[in-house]
């Protein structure tokens, strides 16, 4: 029984780290698809990724040394078909007559490894059935092909790193595992009742999708500060140094003001008024009626954002170290230190108000303009399924 729960302990270890790693894509897609992203279908894919890492550990754990399986002189598969039933009427010791050899029969290894064959793709047909809407034939073809895999990877000892397979490719293994698969298929309606459907998912996750929340803004304002100016920075620093004109663009400042031009502005008026962080989360700017921004429009929205709050930031940054660092403490620099101030504390309200009601920061409502969802709900045809 050891053999069997030693893979489930790593995983358990294991599980927060990779779980993660290869659920995020997962994550990043839905996320994309729906504009939204619904707690009961994280752990979905969450639970899905954790079982599969579980399952895949149960087939090559635990790892022998090279050394060992180079010794080995047995069998390295079985194409003999229900050798496995063959076995237990041979090795069993269960009697129907006598009770008191069903628990030790159940303890045996004959009873135990095609149980647990069956038990180990049943929760695979579940999830095909019941998140990817799966029919019993894909269930079943499905079911096989992981089986197939799993089968694969021992015959070939562990895709070659062993010099020859230290477990057995058994057929039987096959036609236990699709026929777990096919089980846990035929018990997911069952299953389904208790739980939000997948169709209940999928219209929760479109509605919140129509909403332009401050998360999804808050994410696109991250992208494209970090990520999207910090590219075009780089690039316009390679330019400058390949035309060996680096110190004036350093002085000048175009360092810092061409990126964001780029990012915020042309990019935009290019791109039907998304940067690349609200493409991501597809959020687009507007006129206040709907209608497409024109360049000057989106010009005057990035200009009251980035040319004043922006450098009202800044001017406050700045004043504070000429008041309290370098004591500088003129009339004209506490002015200077009260308008800023005053001006950043509007502008950090505003926006944290606006993002909060999901209404229009002062950027959008003095130029003008709005954020909309570009996330569109599939059209239902006649058959049922769903079309763009």
């Amino acid at each position: 029984m050891s053999t069997y729960l030693f893979p489930v302990k790593m995983a358990l270890m294991l599980f927060p780290f990779l779980a993660l790693v290869l659920a995020l894509p997962v994550f990043v897609g839905q996320y994309r698809r729906y504009g939204s992203f619904v707690f009961w279908r994280a752990v979905v894919i969450y639970t899905f990724i954790f079982y599969l890492l579980t399952a895949y550990f149960m087939v090559i754990l635990p790892l022998p040394t090279v050394a060992s399986v180079a010794k080995m002189t047995g069998p390295t598969y079985n194409l003999v078909p229900f050798k496995v039933v063959s076995d237990f009427f041979k090795q069993t010791v269960f009697v129907l007559s006598d009770p008191a050899t069903w628990l030790a029969a159940l303890k045996q290894n004959v009873v135990i490894q095609p149980l647990f064959n069956l038990l180990l793709t049943l929760p695979f047909g579940v999830y095909l059935r019941y998140y990817f809407k799966r029919s019993l034939k894909q269930v079943l073809l499905l079911s096989f092909g992981l089986s197939l895999f799993f089968e694969l990877t021992q015959l070939t000892g562990l895709y070659g790193i062993y010099p020859r397979p230290y477990r057995l490719f058994d057929v039987d293994d096959l036609m236990l595992n699709s026929l777990g698969g096919l089980l846990g298929g035929l018990l997911a309606p069952a299953l389904m009742r208790l739980f939000p459907t997948r169709e209940q998912m999928d219209a929760k996750a479109y509605e919140r999708g129509q909403r332009v929340t401050f998360t999804r803004r808050l994410v696109a304002f991250l992208i494209d500060n970090v990520i999207a100016v910090g590219l075009f920075t780089m690039v316009v620093g390679l330019v400058a140094q390949l035309l060996h004109v680096t110190a004036f663009v350093d002085a000048s400042g175009l360092g810092n003001t061409i990126p964001q031009l780029m990012v915020f502005l042309f990019w935009p008026a290019v791109a039907g008024g998304q940067t690349l962080g609200k493409k991501l989360v597809r959020i687009r700017i507007v006129k206040r009626d709907g209608a497409a921004c024109g360049f000057w429009r989106l010009a005057w929205r990035e200009f009251l954002l980035y040319g004043v709050a922006y450098w009202a930031l800044r001017g406050l940054i700045w004043s504070t170290t000429e008041l309290f660092s370098k004591m500088h403490q003129t009339p004209v620099d506490w002015l200077l230190f009260g308008l800023t101030l005053g001006a950043t504390l509007f502008f950090l309200v505003d926006i944290l108000v606006a993002g909060l009601r999901r209404t229009r920061a002062f950027h959008d409502v003095w130029a003008g303009t709005t954020q909309i969802s570009t996330v569109e709900r599939p059209v239902e045809t006649e058959s049922g399924s769903s079309a763009k």
